[in-house]
C-alpha cells in the first residue's frame, strides 16, 4: 500500500520538476518513489546524485552492479526494485540464469568466484551491516581497493532505496 502522495512533474517544486523532466527524457518514466521524494527536492537530488555516482561506469561491470541490486533488494523484500533491476540487468546483457541466481545469492552455482565474493559482501552488509574478515579477504582477493569501495557504494545505495521504497509502501 502506497503511504504517501505522489507529486507529478507539472505540480512539483521547480528544482524537483527539472529533475523529474530529465528522468523522463532519459528513461521515459518517472518512478513513483521519485515522485514521493519530490516532497523534499534536496533529498531527491542527493539520493539521485549518490545513485548516479555509485551505479555509473567504473571498475565494476554494470551487469554485476545490477546483480548486487537484485540480491540486496531480494533480502530486503523490495519487489519493486527486484523487478526494476532485473529489467535493467537484462538491458546490460545479464543472462536470465544470473538474474534468477541473484535471488538465491552467493550459493548459486551460476556465479564466478569473484562474483560470489561481491555477493557475499552484499549479503552480509545488507543482512547485518558488519562483514566478516573471511568475506572481506575474499573480496580483497578478487577486487582492487577502489573496486571494493565501488561495490560498497552500490550495496549501500540500493539499501537506501530499498528502505525508502519498502517503508513508503511501494
Amino acid at each position: 500500500m502506497q503511504r504517501i502522495s505522489l507529486i507529478e512533474p507539472d505540480a512539483a517544486d521547480p528544482s524537483a520538476k527539472r529533475i523529474m523532466e530529465n528522468l523522463l527524457k532519459q528513461f521515459g518514466v518517472v518512478i513513483p518513489p521519485v515522485k514521493a521524494l519530490a516532497h523534499k527536492p534536496d533529498l531527491l537530488r542527493a539520493v539521485l546524485s549518490l545513485t548516479n555516482t555509485a551505479h555509473g561506469k567504473g571498475e565494476i561491470e554494470l551487469g554485476l552492479k545490477e546483480i548486487l541490486n537484485i540480491r540486496a533488494s531480494s533480502i530486503n523484500g523490495c519487489e519493486f526494485c527486484v523487478k526494476m533491476h532485473s529489467s535493467l540487468a537484462q538491458s546490460h546483457k545479464v543472462s536470465m540464469e544470473k538474474i534468477n541466481g541473484a535471488k538465491e545469492g552467493s550459493s548459486s552455482s551460476v556465479f564466478s568466484t569473484e562474483e560470489k565474493a561481491a555477493l557475499r559482501f552484499c549479503e552480509e552488509s545488507t543482512e547485518k551491516v558488519s562483514v566478516s574478515d573471511e568475506t572481506f579477504l575474499s573480496l580483497r582477493d578478487s577486487y582492487s581497493e577502489s573496486a571494493i569501495i565501488e561495490i560498497a557504494g552500490v550495496v549501500s545505495t540500493i539499501n537506501l532505496w530499498n528502505r525508502i521504497i519498502v517503508g513508503l509502501g511501494f
